[in-house]
């Protein structure tokens, strides 16, 4: 399946601010899975954006904007796609979990930050319903399972910085917490588990959009890496789109940044995705342009903004979809 994917983000300012700094994490991955036929990145006002990639191998485009200005708009316009779905639990071979080869990945068996160190997570795994020495296959069943049976999907009643304790405790979340909380049960059971940021392609009518998505993969006996959604209770296929990896979602949320300033922000995100014809071009193509969006050296007004305050960007997108 070839896909389209729109990505926008706008953020608006109730007074004028200057020196944001930003960094974003929506150029999709090229994995195994999936190819990157192009991206276009559009930033405004009109300002240099660098790219490099994370100690996770993802793709961060970041950029500031040191006048005065009282809007930012992103646009992101992606072509992928998808050429090998992942194995479903049930048709690995089986043995038990094995210890990542790389410094690095063994990070994914360890607790911390959102997917909290905390004895409510270890009860909850330990409701997983796990024969003597489990394989992997049941262990990622028995957690699938678990999910499906003990958590509801409820929009609003997390946030984007929620640790899974907030989840566990309501019973309920969004797919960021689902993929959280299961990481947490694979982890605690031995199983090397990463955090997955990307998008789902959903068939709506006519004016609606699709939402940014966030699912799991896991290390399977052999060493390599499959992927299961715990908040749709499958595994992903061609309709998914990978654009990060992460130990959690701090790892890799949308954007992130801060600006200096008084004025309130307000967010707008909206994801499109359309199935489309693959394009002419060999290999991946890059490109960056800009939204004209006016910029001041000087502070138009004498406002409240001109307090000299640094202030985090409240605007990280939670994944919900």
């Amino acid at each position: 399946m070839i896909l389209q994917v729109e990505h926008t983000i706008s953020f608006q300012y109730s007074d004028f601010i200057r020196e944001s700094w930003m960094e974003l994490r929506i150029e999709p991955k090229q994995t195994e899975q999936q190819q990157v036929h192009s991206f276009v990145l559009a930033v405004g006002p009109p300002t240099k954006v660098f790219e490099h990639r994370d100690w996770l191998g993802n793709m961060v485009h970041h950029f500031g904007i040191p006048n005065f200005h009282e809007r930012i708009e992103i646009s992101a316009r992606s072509i992928v796609e998808s050429t090998n779905p992942y194995t479903a639990p049930s048709e690995i071979a089986a043995g038990p979990p094995v210890e990542p080869k790389t410094g690095r990945d063994r990070d994914f068996l360890a607790l911390g930050g959102p997917i909290a160190d905390e004895p409510i997570v270890y009860e909850f795994a330990a409701t997983a319903k796990l024969p003597q020495a489990p394989s992997v296959t049941e262990i990622v069943i028995a957690t699938a399972n678990l999910l499906q049976s003990e958590l509801s999907y409820k929009p609003t009643v997390t946030t984007y910085h929620s640790a899974i304790t907030d989840a566990l405790r309501l019973r309920a979340g969004v797919c960021q917490d689902f993929a959280q909380i299961m990481i947490a049960v694979l982890r605690i059971h031995g199983v090397a588990a990463r955090y997955v940021s990307g998008y789902l392609h959903v068939e709506r009518n006519q004016g609606q959009s699709s939402e940014s998505h966030a699912w799991v993969e896991y290390l399977d006996p052999q060493g390599a890496w499959q992927a299961f959604d715990p908040t749709n209770h499958c595994v992903p296929d061609a309709k998914y789109v990978v654009v990060a990896h992460g130990r959690n979602y701090d790892d890799v949320p949308p954007n992130k940044g801060v600006y200096r300033g008084n004025a309130q922000e307000s967010l707008t995100a909206i994801v499109h995705t359309t199935p489309t014809a693959r394009p002419d071009v060999a290999g991946l193509r890059e490109q960056i342009e800009s939204i004209d969006l006016p910029v001041y050296s000087k502070l138009p007004i004498k406002t409240s903004s001109s307090v000299d305050v640094m202030v985090p960007v409240e605007a990280q997108q939670q994944q919900q979809q």
